[in-house]
């Protein structure tokens, strides 16, 4: 039996700020000080098989777009993200330094109208990019596509290039996964303690509570909408509103089903997944350490510091994303 190919760990050279150098104050501030106008989005609706819709936001004319060259840049955001998310707009303009292109997949709920049917999106809908990397290599078939996530939408990219292996290569050459919480239970956990719990969750349960409400006046007698004023945490949260909306048995189906962990030893496209040991939402000891000693195709970049989707380094240059862009342009 051939011994697996040990796979080619690249080296981190962040260095934070020395004014944000704990993990909460590179992930607050990751955000705040990323102060990119928002583009002249061009935006596209496709529709699903499922009978929803996805909108894509182009960076540039689609006409534009086709007759360029080089690899186009497929754009996941994170959790209540969108195309106007910070380390997006981040992104897409060092996108436009480059002379590059992109694509950002806004999730459903999340492009500012809401979705057609009762089900949501969620950290694990690998089939929504799917129907999007088909729909862009149909559209540019001559140029590479190139997927680069943010936490959850990094999860979701390494679950479809490890459901897809060797079949993935059809339509994507290279990908990036910034800050994934490769294990949806154990990143729960994280964010249902301590202070992510004050800090952060309470955050972004609220922006979710608000579009469960949303599907109430369309669907009023679909779910037990008066749980919500209890929705504390992501575990409940799930357990009441995710799993259910989306077909799943319960929280714990949920978050096993919608984990890239347990797919990351099929994905068959060289990925680099950035990671901060200190990131508050998914630590670095939570890490699949096993399956990144042992994938010749994961590139795994972890640094002592960054926080979660932070890397702020004093320099004022943009580390993450020249980071990213390197791996996914060659450049």
């Amino acid at each position: 039996m051939n011994a697996v190919p040990m796979m080619k760990r690249v080296q981190s050279d962040f260095n934070p700020a020395w004014w944000v150098r704990g993990a909460h104050l590179q992930t607050i501030f990751g955000a705040l000080c990323r102060t990119q106008p928002v583009p002249a989005y061009t935006r596209e609706r496709i529709e699903t098989p499922d009978g929803d819709f996805l909108d894509l936001d182009y960076s540039a004319k689609p006409a534009v777009m086709e007759t360029a060259s080089g690899p186009l840049i497929v754009m996941l955001h994170g959790l209540e993200g969108s195309s106007r998310s910070p380390y997006i707009l981040s992104l897409i303009e060092a996108v436009h330094q480059r002379g590059r292109h992109a694509v950002v997949m806004n999730m459903r709920m999340c492009s500012g109208v809401p979705n057609r049917l009762l089900l949501t999106y969620h950290s694990g809908k690998s089939e929504d990019l799917d129907s999007v990397v088909r729909y862009l290599k149909e559209k540019f078939p001559s140029r590479p596509l190139a997927l680069a996530g943010f936490s959850i939408g990094g999860n979701i990219i390494l679950k479809w290039l490890g459901e897809k292996g060797e079949e993935a290569k059809k339509w994507v050459r290279t990908a990036a996964a910034v800050s994934v919480p490769y294990d949806l239970m154990l990143a729960v956990k994280q964010l249902d303690r301590g202070v992510p719990r004050y800090l952060y969750s309470p955050l972004l349960i609220r922006s979710l509570k608000k579009k469960v409400l949303e599907k109430k006046k369309r669907f009023p007698d679909a779910l037990p909408y008066e749980r919500l004023k209890n929705c504390r945490t992501f575990r409940v949260f799930d357990r009441e509103f995710t799993a259910p909306l989306n077909g799943f048995r319960d929280e714990t189906d949920y978050w096993t089903r919608s984990s890239c962990r347990h797919v990351l030893s099929g994905v068959r496209v060289p990925a680099l997944l950035i990671h901060a040991q200190d990131d508050p939402f998914y630590p670095g000891d939570l890490l699949p350490g096993g399956i990144f000693e042992t994938s010749s195709h994961l590139r795994p970049c972890i640094s002592r510091y960054g926080g979660h989707l932070g890397f702020l380094t004093g320099t004022g240059s943009p580390w993450l994303e020249n980071r990213i862009l390197d791996f996914l342009t060659g450049s």
